[in-house]
């Protein structure tokens, strides 16, 4: 017999708690002096020579989350329960009111909405 698991994650305010409401999920920042290794990222590894475009690569980097740099992202676990802390390294996928109000979100999105 397995042992059944119990993951705890935050929904936004106002959201139901019982399983329908909207997640908060955190946008990471890549960040040098961030206080965690994000262990699968998305990053730029080098421009292929004969096409001149930029060649993807997953895999780790240090950095923080937008809204909380300081903030440690470890599962926590309680009584049975793991607490997780959602994050993406993909803007568009961001529901945390702070993070998508951060400056690092507002220069990314309009990046990659072709204003700036």
């Amino acid at each position: 017999m397995t042992k059944r698991r119990v993951i705890g994650m935050s929904v936004l305010p106002g959201q139901p708690t019982d399983g329908s409401g909207v997640v908060c999920i955190h946008l990471f920042v890549p960040d040098e002096r961030g206080p965690f290794v994000e262990p699968h990222v998305i990053q730029v590894d080098k421009v292929a020579a004969d096409s001149g475009r930029p060649v993807l690569v997953a895999g780790p980097k240090r950095g923080r989350l937008a809204c909380n740099p300081k903030s440690l992202v470890a599962a926590v676990e309680r009584r049975g329960v793991t607490t997780i802390t959602m994050r993406t390294d993909d803007p568009r996928a961001v529901t945390c009111p702070k993070c998508i109000a951060s400056t690092f979100y507002t220069d990314i999105m309009q990046k990659l909405t072709g204003g700036g």
